[in-house]
């Protein structure tokens, strides 16, 4: 009886030495994640092997966001884009087994989950994020000794209790005022508007974070820097972003936003992307192949104008397609009728000598026929026509 107790005891002993070394090597494999994590410098890698860099900013308030931003930039062409990506774009959350907005993913504990559905999302891989709480964006603001922004119009307004003034031009703005840029609305306000200026802060942010990089990197600087920022970069990963921030054409930043129809469900308003997101999928390919592109005027094709005519009897075909040229950032600056309604083959013309541009605006409905035609009566503000004929099935030209 004695030796049956003495072999359990021995047993529940070795169980626990074993146990307790399971317990060890985890932390020791734990600690030695950490430690290459924090001395591994992964954007250096990327960098290195000629790869853009692509890192999701996300600012929120009070633990839910306010909007998400994809910064897609490519060091060796100095060329970027900035994506933006509203909180409520509607999707499949498979883990709730439900749509809803994707904002529902947004765990500042544990990123992974967004990151993950965003990459499916915009069919690209986004390994990074920057995470800046409302009260951090304005004492980040600060440290830089404030950012100069645009505004067009001056603002007066009252929202939400305080008074905004805001003069127009080129202006320098602290923290707070600079909070106030990004977060006031006013009734009947374009969307692309509020867009607009979220996307202007972004990119005046990362243009001082380029022309201070030298003040930021500095040791006690850099300190509180990083601890403005929610992220999975390591210190030296940080430290390399605004380094070659340096090579950023910020000037010549491509901006791009998440298009698509309002729907309610559940009693929320959620958008979802054109074409069940292949549009946006598509958008985000080409934005990288163009900004990966060392050609002279590469970039140039996504802003030119555009005007889109119907040749064809069938109503909102113009409208339609406008939609799928501005879910890939082109400027559609009017639509109408064509001159017949007859028009067998869609054709897209050049009209300011610049027939490879054309040929770009061609390429995303699979048109062609590309042809340079010069109108000294038509605006001149319109660098390509758009031509729909019988052709179009709404999203392709046929062969």
């Amino acid at each position: 009886m004695l030796e049956h107790e003495r072999v359990k005891r021995r047993r529940k002993m070795d169980l626990g030495i074993i146990f307790l070394f399971i317990i060890i090597l985890i932390l020791i494999g734990a600690s030695v994640f950490v430690y290459f994590q924090v001395k591994t410098d992964v954007l250096k890698e990327e960098i290195k092997k000629g790869k853009s860099l692509k890192i999701l900013f996300s600012l929120s308030n009070n633990n839910k966001p306010m909007f998400f931003e994809l910064f897609m930039f490519n060091v060796n062409t100095g060329r970027a884009s900035i994506l933006y990506i509203p909180p409520n774009v509607g999707t499949i959350i498979e883990s709730i087994r439900r749509v809803d907005s994707i904002s529902v993913l947004y765990n500042r504990k544990d990123f992974r989950p967004l990151l993950k559905k965003m990459g499916k999302l915009l069919a690209t891989t986004i390994n990074y994020y920057i995470d800046i709480d409302e009260r951090n964006v304005s004492r980040m603001v600060d440290l830089l000794g404030g950012i100069e922004v645009f505004i067009p119009n001056p603002i007066d307004i009252t929202y939400e209790g305080r008074k905004i003034l805001l003069p127009s031009g080129s202006v320098l703005l602290d923290g707070d005022k600079v909070i106030n840029f990004i977060t006031y609305s006013v009734p009947h306000e374009p969307e692309m508007d509020k867009v607009g200026r979220r996307q202007r802060f972004l990119q005046s942010l990362l243009k001082s974070l380029s022309d201070k990089s030298y003040f930021i990197t500095k040791s006690e600087v850099f300190k509180v820097f990083k601890s403005l920022l929610l992220t999975n970069l390591s210190s030296k990963s940080i430290k390399t972003f605004v380094l070659e921030l340096d090579n950023l054409d910020s000037e010549r930043l491509i901006f791009q936003r998440v298009l698509g129809n309002v729907r309610k469900l559940d009693g929320k308003e959620l958008l979802f992307p054109h074409y069940n997101g292949e549009l946006l999928k598509e958008k985000v390919k080409q934005t990288l192949k163009t900004i990966a592109s060392k050609e002279i005027g590469s970039g140039e094709d996504l802003t030119v104008t555009i005007e889109i005519l119907n040749g064809t009897n069938i109503n909102g075909l113009a409208a339609r397609t406008r939609e799928i040229y501005q879910s890939f950032g082109y400027d559609v600056i009017s639509i109408g009728n064509a001159d017949n309604n007859n028009y067998l083959h869609t054709v897209v013309l050049d009209r300011r000598g610049k027939i490879e541009v054309a040929r770009k605006v061609a390429s995303v409905i699979h048109c062609k026929r590309v042809y340079t035609r010069f109108d000294p009566n038509l605006d001149e503000s319109i660098e390509v026509t758009v031509i729909l004929g019988k052709d179009f099935d709404g999203r392709y030209c046929r062969k």
